[in-house]
């Protein structure tokens, strides 16, 4: 039975974050809400969701009381079903505010961004697998695999890039759905019907889309800072630099510096830096990727270097991924990180003598980084895949199949998928593998107190 504590959990995220803290993506989609002329750089159902809380509160207080509440009501529906010997041997309401107000996977519910509304809808997801897995008949079995389907559908709405953690969620629901014979073959299968399946919602969210939203192409920027990478691992950067600026497209207003630019600018733990802004006027690359631009011209000149230096982007991948998993630059990830950072957390609209003010000083301290090293948390999630993994294999037909494999395996496809876009500034696509990485360690405390109980 869900604990009605996810109502203090919300009452308290909205009352340490009110109104919401936003940034220039919040600001771009509460545009996109007023005026409801959609891009595919922000997800129009987060526009439309908004529109309709802005005209009973205007700004973003409506958006921050609906994704509190989606993220404490999802916490305390897993902690009932996730946690039971937890929430049997403690108060219910103790397991739910410990396991939700955990900083690292509570405080990005204070942000409003569509990646804390794919993180709940996952969590919901999760829930729906669990009880999936308990359910004592096969009509109710199959009601919450159809629910871990509608939620998968609901992140991926939000970000794109959720298809990559929903295979593993899907993969775990059509295992639960398949017959119980042929342990291996149910495994394939499963696995198969997951990726099928989140490919499928993909393409479908896409199509969708594509018929109402204008094209921003997002892209552009990550293919920068990939050229950028490139060039200063090719090993021969003048011949690499000359390569990307004979193609037929103004990659920059100053070619006789385009080149000492990039090594003053490039970094594997911000890529912005190489992207031209009014604040940052001597980035190499003056294409500004906000406005009209020839974007199509940019993804061939991006495949044409990856083609022609392919072990440079690889290892500008690796070390930006590197980066990200290791904090290398804790400040970068701090300034970054929105929550940690004194301007957002700390406004100077905020009054100092204020309770409010005085639970963001100590929640979102920077000197709490290291609780959210993305690291950390992708390595008990991937040790947890890997102890389910073993558990399916072993363990009788009869038993209840473990879900720790196909919570290692969403979290590992998110990861996977970040290896190939994202810098250290995206720390907050890591949200979902951090509340994965909370989850399994609240199941070794659950097995924990099991296995004292069980004790003669």
């Amino acid at each position: 039975m869900t604990s009605w504590a996810w109502l203090a959990v919300a009452a308290f995220i909205v009352l340490m974050f009110y109104p919401g803290i936003m940034s220039n993506d919040s600001i771009a989609s509460l545009r996109q809400a007023r005026s409801f002329e959609f891009n595919d750089w922000h997800p129009p159902v987060m526009a439309m969701i908004w529109s309709v809380f802005d005209r009973i509160v205007e700004g973003p207080a409506g958006m921050l009381l609906a994704q509190a509440a989606l993220y404490a009501y999802g916490c305390s529906a897993l902690c009932a079903q996730a946690f039971p010997k937890l929430s049997a041997r403690f108060p219910r309401w103790l397991v739910v505010v410990v396991f939700s107000l955990f900083p690292p996977v509570m405080t990005l519910s204070g942000m409003i961004w569509k990646d804390i509304w794919m993180s709940a809808f996952l969590l919901l997801a999760l829930v729906h697998l669990f009880r999936m897995r308990d359910a004592g008949s096969t009509d109710r079995r199959y009601a919450h695999g159809a629910a871990v389907v509608l939620f998968c559908l609901a992140a991926t709405a939000f970000r794109h890039n959720a298809l990559a953690a929903t295979a593993g969620l899907l993969a775990g629901a059509a295992y639960l759905a398949l017959p119980m014979q042929g342990k291996w073959w149910r495994l394939f299968i499963a696995s198969a019907t997951g990726v099928a399946t989140a490919v499928v919602l993909y393409f479908g969210v896409s199509m969708v889309n594509r018929l109402i939203a204008k094209p921003a192409n997002p892209t552009t920027a990550i293919y920068l800072y990939d050229m950028a990478g490139i060039i200063v691992y090719s090993g021969d950067a003048e011949a690499a630099a000359q390569r990307l600026l004979s193609h037929p497209i103004e990659f920059t207003d100053n070619r006789p510096q385009f080149l000492r630019r990039i090594y003053q600018r490039y970094s594997p733990a911000v890529a912005g830096n190489v992207i031209r802004t009014t604040t940052r006027p001597n980035s190499p690359f003056s294409l500004n990727v906000y406005r009209h631009h020839d974007a199509e011209g940019v993804k061939k000149a991006h495949r044409d270097m990856v083609r022609a230096y392919p072990m440079a982007y690889f290892k500008h991948r690796t070390t930006a991924f590197s980066c990200l998993m290791q904090l290398c630059d804790r400040q970068e990830w701090v300034n970054h990180s929105y929550v940690l950072n004194p301007q957002y957390a700390l406004p100077k609209t905020l009054n100092p003598d204020s309770l409010q003010y005085t639970l963001r000083s100590i929640v979102l301290s920077g000197s709490l980084a290291l609780l959210y090293h993305p690291g950390f948390w992708l390595l008990v999630t991937v040790a947890a895949g890997i102890i389910g993994f073993v558990r399916i294999v072993r363990e009788p037909p009869t038993a209840p199949p473990s879900l720790l494999l196909f919570m290692g395996l969403s979290g590992v496809g998110l990861a996977f998928s970040l290896y190939f876009t994202s810098p250290i500034e995206s720390f907050r696509y890591m949200h979902w593998v951090m509340l994965l990485g909370w989850t399994t360690l609240m199941m070794v405390a659950e097995h924990f107190v099991a296995s004292r109980r069980s004790d003669p």
